[in-house]
């Protein structure tokens, strides 16, 4: 009994350490915009300085509904956001009314 609780337990850690890559990334490895961490935005080549935009933008305006909506963000340029539209995904996260 004990070493089934045990591994119980260990299963439920390991699920908990990985949840956050499960929830941010996962439609074709693609990156969900709306829950993505200022490290996952950066290490798909946003420049720092983008990334600030983005989460600034998000603080002003709710989540995201669309990525074209990253061309308010200061610095987006169409070329750019047509390489994002590859790695990034927009899902409305808990409580959106989108």
């Amino acid at each position: 009994m004990k070493i089934k609780i045990m591994g119980i337990l260990a299963m439920v850690c390991i699920l908990l350490m990985s949840s956050e890559v499960l929830f941010a990334e996962d439609k074709e490895g693609k990156i969900n915009l709306n829950t993505a961490t200022k490290e996952q935005l950066i290490s798909i080549g946003i420049d720092p300085e983008i990334v600030e935009g983005i989460q600034k933008h998000k603080t002003e305006n709710g989540e995201f509904v669309d990525l074209d909506e990253l061309l308010d963000v200061e610095g987006m340029t169409p070329a750019l956001l047509r390489q994002l539209k590859q790695k990034l995904y927009i899902e409305p996260g808990s409580g959106c009314n989108c």
